[in-house]
């Protein structure tokens, strides 16, 4: 029988989280199923065998109180019964929750189920969450219990086990990359910068906006294409009206991601000057999208920043920057529209090819389950 596998998410699927579906959908060994909170973008990422939970997570939602209530009176809320029930059903002989936060919801309900846990986390769910108050008792409990832990780099591994993970628990993962899936490069003429990314500190769209404008002061033609969305958006309206660039620049808003990898094939350059943020949060590990970007060809313009450095190497069509240095992230700009060198696949194939990378953490899985079998008949 084919040993199955439940992915735990809280929105399945984020346009921000493709590495979960190369996962979800590249098993070669196990079977897939997923559980999450809520279903998004499902004509994006379609998959049958998904499980959906709802969670009240506001006290100011009757939905809320109600599962208080039903969970005082039967020591189970109506979350945890569907969770138990879904799982009852799928029996799965792992689970593996991506980000912190699912893990610290999901340890109570594997140690019942008698299932190992696979955390992997991504960035502010190891750079700031476990050190705040409200998260600190759970996640002690999550590295304390939790069977294994991945991180995409070895400066994420680094945060994870700071953060309390154990060492010898914790290890790296590679995200995976569905290498058949992506064009390549054929710069359309239009000589495009493209920033596409969540609106929030750590991706440094403002620093991107203010290099570009240095850029342009030397290329005239150049555009940028903004992608993406977020909490971020007027202060980052405001900088371009600050360096008169609006006839220049375009906010195109979140957009599917076929879309993005579209305008990533047809961009001059990909520009992505992630940063640390005043409060500690940090890519952890490196975006997804300069994985895309190298397995496109499309020249990057980054940061030496967390583990980006480690999965973008630079050479011939990528310029790495240190973080805020504005100046140095125009001037790369202005080099990779000049040159027109593509960036090198090499490095996605060598170590993101889905195909390799998927069965590596199927390994993992069968190492936990073992471990944990072991463990339960020591105890027998």
């Amino acid at each position: 029988m084919t040993p199955r596998v439940v992915h735990a998410v809280d929105q399945f699927l984020a346009r921000s989280e493709t590495f979960v579906y190369t996962i979800v959908t590249g098993h070669q060994r196990y079977e897939a199923s997923v559980l999450c909170h809520a279903r998004a973008n499902a004509d994006e990422f379609p998959f049958p065998r998904v499980h959906v939970q709802p969670k009240p997570v506001s006290r100011r939602t009757p939905a809320w109180w109600m599962a208080a209530l039903a969970e005082r009176a039967t020591g189970r809320s109506p979350w945890r019964r569907g969770v138990d029930a879904a799982l009852s059903r799928v029996d799965p002989v792992v689970v593996h929750a991506h980000f912190g936060p699912i893990g610290c919801e999901m340890i109570p309900v594997t140690r019942a189920a008698g299932l190992p846990l696979v955390t992997s986390l991504y960035g502010v769910d190891a750079a700031v969450l476990p050190y705040l108050p409200q998260w600190r008792a759970r996640y002690a409990r999550l590295f304390r219990e939790g069977d294994l832990f991945l991180a995409e780099g070895p400066e994420m591994r680094k945060k994870v086990i700071a953060a309390g993970a154990p060492a010898d628990r914790t290890c790296v993962h590679p995200i995976a990359l569905n290498l058949s899936k992506y064009p390549r490069w054929s710069p359309d003429g239009s000589a495009t910068v493209l920033f596409a990314g969540r609106f929030v500190e750590k991706k440094g769209l403002l620093d991107a906006i203010a290099a570009f404008g240095l850029a342009r002061a030397q290329m005239p033609r150049a555009r940028l294409t903004i992608v993406g969305g977020g909490g971020g958006e007027d202060d980052a309206r405001a900088r371009v009206s600050e360096l008169g660039l609006a006839d220049a620049v375009e906010f195109v808003g979140m957009q599917p991601h076929a879309d993005v990898i579209r305008r990533l094939s047809a961009a001059a350059v990909f520009i992505h000057p992630s940063v640390t943020a005043g409060d500690g949060d940090s890519e952890g590990g490196a975006p997804t999208i300069l994985l895309e970007a190298q397995a496109i060809g499309t020249p990057i313009v980054t940061t030496r920043h967390a583990d980006i450095p480690h999965v973008v190497p630079e050479g011939p069509g990528v310029y790495l920057c240190a973080e805020h240095d504005v100046d140095a992230l125009g001037r790369s700009l202005v080099a990779a529209m000049e040159s027109g060198i593509p960036s090198s696949a090499a490095h996605v194939i060598a170590h993101h090819d889905a195909a390799n990378v998927v069965p590596r953490l199927e390994d993992l899985y069968t190492r936990v389950v073992e471990g944990a079998a072991m463990a339960q008949g020591a105890r027998r």
